[in-house]
């Protein structure tokens, strides 16, 4: 018996594909055009196609826009006109995400062998390939395989057809009208057509996450983040705890939204404490909402009502006046650093009001900038915790950049710092050129002061241990309003500020954590302000801010 191995993420069948199939299924396998040498005998004939489906446990990306159930319908009802018409038999196998390695042809080939009990074992000897990836088909030839090449051409080094994601692109392009695009029709299997009328969250999905303008083609905010790192801040219980502890007092049961709910931790958290609540998590990210789904999975939530969405959080996502308490823990400054800054902020907080229920509420905990944010502070920096040389070594990953920015002193990772910051959001147009950090040096009764901003100089003290993600961090603005003007912000939608100094478990305010003090700033960072010839002391600036507000 001989095999065909179709690969792929198999997001669409075309029609390309289709009449290619029908032409190399009729013959033996002699009169194939392949690439490399055959060992399968000549006169056999294909009688088997396994249908390897990459990436199976990715969804919810432009990468990977469609779960991985939906690409097996779609791929059965594709697979089964060959089934009738050539008796050829067939199986769909899921094949999970791997990084980028030179050992993903071996690994799907693996993967075969063990999901079948060691039932499939495709080699060289009884497969032939069918991959149009110029780098997978290099992978499978030097295992031996021959190679049908599809819409590539091993010649012209070119494609003679558009490639699936090309199609995909070609949707996402035409937007809600890709229906009636005669291209589009033309390019598309009848098999995936019928499913996606038969399943229009497909298309739908395709063009949601194509349109959004945050997501990069994988799913995420950035190109290097490291979501491990951002998890353990997330999800690690002490910390949680913490963070939990700050807005407990503040929510009102009934429909409960965390938007921006990152892994799921603080869902744990609420449906233990409010089981009668129905309770929904937004999350924008695709690693994220997968770990939330795992969590869901596995029963972290007991008995209570939890979905999870994963949305754009400036979308409209719920009918007015319909939640009861809205959290936006640690996300609004990513709202404000990754899309249109106070214009996007003030327009998702308008739209928090809208969806709040009469006597319902907003608890926003995150950063906050100082008072007084664009006054000017001098900050003496330890030179005694690490080196100063070398400072603005190029590094060639993030690893790699980690492991120099921790050999350095405070006072050197802040010339590193006023170098770097937002310097990828500048360099892509999405910040202006005085965006950059704007400093000098003065020394002051033998010490050496940095001159700047205290909205900078907060900026630094609350990003420069964050070496794990620090491209990522220097992406974010923290300080960009103070808490006199978050207050003002909310009560302009509509909102009522709740504050009440005897009962602050409930209320709103903003504090210094201790912690942040005991273990990142004393003995490294400290802040002064000149007063006439003098140079005085001033307390460390608040580090973060619970937010209540109510709609009356």
């Amino acid at each position: 018996m001989a095999y065909l191995l179709f690969p792929g993420r198999h997001l669409v069948n075309t029609k390309f594909q289709e009449n290619y199939l029908r032409e190399v299924l009729t013959g033996t396998i002699d009169k194939l055009p392949l690439i490399g040498k055959s060992a399968v005998p000549a006169n056999e004939r294909i009688t088997g196609i396994v249908f390897a489906v990459t990436s199976a446990n990715q969804a919810h990306s432009r990468y990977n826009p469609i779960p991985f159930y939906e690409r097996t319908i779609s791929l059965d009802r594709f697979a089964r006109q060959f089934k009738k018409d050539d008796g050829m038999s067939y199986r769909i196998i899921g094949i999970p995400h791997f990084d980028p390695t030179g050992r993903f042809a071996d690994y799907t080939l693996k993967e075969i062998l063990e999901q079948t009990d060691g039932k499939l074992d495709l080699k060289p000897q009884n497969t032939i390939v069918l991959c149009s990836t110029p780098s997978l088909i290099e992978q499978y030839s030097q295992l031996g395989f021959a190679i049908l090449s599809a819409e590539y051409d091993e010649k012209t080094k070119g494609f003679t057809a558009r490639t699936p994601i090309e199609i995909i692109k070609m949707v996402a392009e035409a937007g809600n009208s890709w229906e009636s695009k005669i291209e589009l029709r033309t390019e598309l299997s009848q098999a995936t057509l019928e499913t996606w009328h038969d399943f229009p969250d497909i298309p739908e999905n395709i063009l949601r996450l194509w349109r959004d303008p945050l997501l990069t083609e994988s799913g995420s905010l950035t190109l290097d983040r490291n979501y491990s790192s951002y998890a353990y801040g997330m999800s690690n219980d002490a910390l949680m705890d913490v963070k939990y502890r700050d807005i407990r007092g503040a929510i009102r049961p009934g429909k409960i939204v965390d938007e921006g709910c990152a892994d799921g931790a603080l869902i744990v958290r609420l449906a233990r404490d409010f089981p009668d609540s129905d309770i929904v998590g937004i999350e924008l990210t695709t690693e994220f909402t997968a770990r939330c789904e795992e969590r869901l999975r596995a029963g972290e939530f007991g008995g209570t009502y939890v979905h999870f969405h994963q949305r754009n959080l400036l979308d409209s996502i719920f009918e007015d006046g319909t939640i009861d308490t809205t959290i936006c823990n640690s996300t609004t400054h990513e709202l404000y650093s990754y899309a249109g800054q106070e214009i996007t902020l003030r327009d998702y907080l308008k739209k928090k009001y809208l969806q709040t229920a009469r006597s319902g509420r907003i608890v926003i905990r995150d950063v906050v900038g100082p008072n007084g944010k664009d006054e000017e502070v001098y900050m003496n920096l330890s030179v005694d915790d690490g080196f100063g040389s070398d400072v603005f070594k190029t590094c060639s990953n993030r690893e790699s950049l980690k492991k120099h920015l921790e050999t350095l002193s405070t006072h050197a990772r802040f010339l590193r710092f006023a170098e770097d910051y937002l310097a990828d959001m500048r360099k892509s147009g999405k910040r202006s050129e005085d965006t950059k950090i704007h400093f000098r040096e003065e020394k002051f009764d033998g010490e050496t002061y940095i001159i700047l901003r205290y909205k900078d100089a907060v900026e630094f003290m609350t990003k420069k241990d964050y070496v794990d993600n620090w491209r990522s961090e220097l992406n974010e603005e923290f300080a960009f309003w103070d808490f006199p003007q978050w207050k003002d912000e909310l009560k302009q939608v509509g909102f009522s500020v709740l504050e009440n100094p005897n009962s602050p478990e409930g209320s709103s305010r903003a504090y210094t954590s201790d912690w942040v003090v005991e273990n990142r700033w004393k003995g490294k960072v400290a802040l002064f302000k000149k007063i006439g010839d003098k140079i005085l002391p001033i307390p460390y600036p608040a580090t973060n801010m619970v937010l209540v507000a109510e709609k009356l």
